[in-house]
């Protein structure tokens, strides 16, 4: 296994260099990929360092003086080229917000990990010591890597989270494969990529409502203008790339959508004296969100109850309760994470739609192969159901 000490850290800053470098790996048939980023106070990571490793080479891709990214993203594109990363949902948050790509095959070894009962969100470190047995340092984590010059620590560190990830595919390619396991795996990391490619589709902002807590507790015309609200947020928070509560918190969208009822009988100065909204919010902001909601500015699809977190009934409590039990035991049969395969949340949104509609709807999450494996030990749980 080669190292940082092995003299093949290879330092790319422009254009040229990463076009030149894309154009060599056009054969290779699997990369190893991390990014190092800041995001402490803004919407969007700011990207400061794309690491490479091919297997044989490390290549530290420094953003900072890259303009032209056409040859990165083909390279990552490619169908017959695997992607590996670990825990990679921040890292194609972060690609596809910054470069506006994805990788075409992903596979995640924090994910293969949990497949294989290895544990749930395992480090890199935890999992490269585990099945390599390997010592990784984790010591400059929080680095400012927007800071030029990147330390020779930095950089030493960064090549290390890639140099392992090669090697963590193939053996736990092989024991999915050997276990079964490996379709139900492509079909996990296909959806972490569908996942990111989402983000910045609006569609997904109009459901921003059901999210806020409580929000079941309001009427229709007080739950059409928290959705207006939560919509004009997402909006602002990639406007102003700042992180959404610093634009408005939940509770304060939540009162002011309580009280508001007719925006046409509210001023700003009314909402300054509510003891339960923010009063610097209704400053900087109030004029403009009043004046969205009395024109109506969003055209947004009808209210969705049905979207909404209700609180659940003692016998639909007593469902769930058995619904997790059930879960540890197929996953222990399974030898596989139980948070893997059905986390609470997942389950809580289950036995809530089956209270709404009075039969068994598995929820998207809980889809292919999750119902596959779940639905045996599920479907005496609710019954006379017709599940869909």
């Amino acid at each position: 296994m080669p190292r940082s000490d092995d003299n093949r850290i290879n330092l790319v800053d422009d254009n040229k260099k990463l076009n030149e470098l894309c154009s060599d790996l056009t054969s290779v048939d699997l990369i190893a990929l991390d990014t190092e980023f800041v995001r402490t106070n803004t919407f969007y990571g700011r990207l400061g360092l794309i690491q490479l490793f091919d297997g044989r080479n490390c290549y530290l891709i420094d953003p900072i003086e890259i303009t032209d990214w056409k040859s990165f993203c083909s390279l990552i594109q490619q169908p017959n080229r695997t992607t590996v990363f670990h825990s990679a949902s921040e890292d194609l948050s972060l690609l596809q917000t910054s470069l506006k790509t994805s990788p075409n095959c992903l596979f995640d070894s924090q994910i293969a990990g949990a497949f294989l009962g290895l544990g749930f969100s395992l480090s890199y470190q935890a999992l490269v010591k585990l099945v390599l047995g390997e010592h990784v340092e984790k010591d400059v984590t929080r680095s400012d890597w927007l800071a030029r010059p990147l330390s020779a620590r930095q950089l030493q560190y960064a090549a290390e989270d890639v140099f392992h990830l090669p090697a963590l595919e193939t053996c736990l390619r092989e024991q999915m494969v050997s276990s079964n396991k490996i379709n139900w795996f492509a079909e996990e990391c296909s959806n972490i990529v569908l996942t990111a490619k989402g983000l910045e589709n609006h569609a997904t902002w109009e459901n921003a409502y059901s999210l806020v807590s409580n929000a079941w507790k309001l009427g229709i015309e007080s739950l059409e203008c928290l959705q207006q609200l939560c919509f004009w947020r997402e909006i602002q928070a990639r406007k102003r790339n700042k992180p959404k509560a610093w634009i408005a918190k939940d509770k304060d969208l939540f009162n002011i959508a309580l009280i508001i009822g007719d925006a046409n009988s509210i001023s700003t100065h009314m909402l300054k004296n509510e003891d339960k909204i923010d009063k610097r919010f209704i400053e900087r902001d109030g004029d403009e969100i009043l004046e969205k909601l009395r024109n109506s500015r969003y055209k947004l699809k009808p209210i969705d109850r049905k979207l909404l977190t209700y609180p659940l009934s003692l016998s639909a409590r007593k469902i769930l309760k058995v619904c997790q039990s059930r879960v540890v035991s197929v996953a222990e049969k399974l030898s596989m994470s139980p948070e893997l395969l059905a986390r609470k949340r997942m389950l809580q949104k289950l036995v809530r739609d089956y209270e709404y509609y009075g039969y068994l709807l598995w929820p998207e999450e809980l889809s292919e192969w999750r119902k596959e494996v779940l639905q045996d030990s599920f479907l005496p749980l609710f019954p006379s159901s017709n599940q869909l």
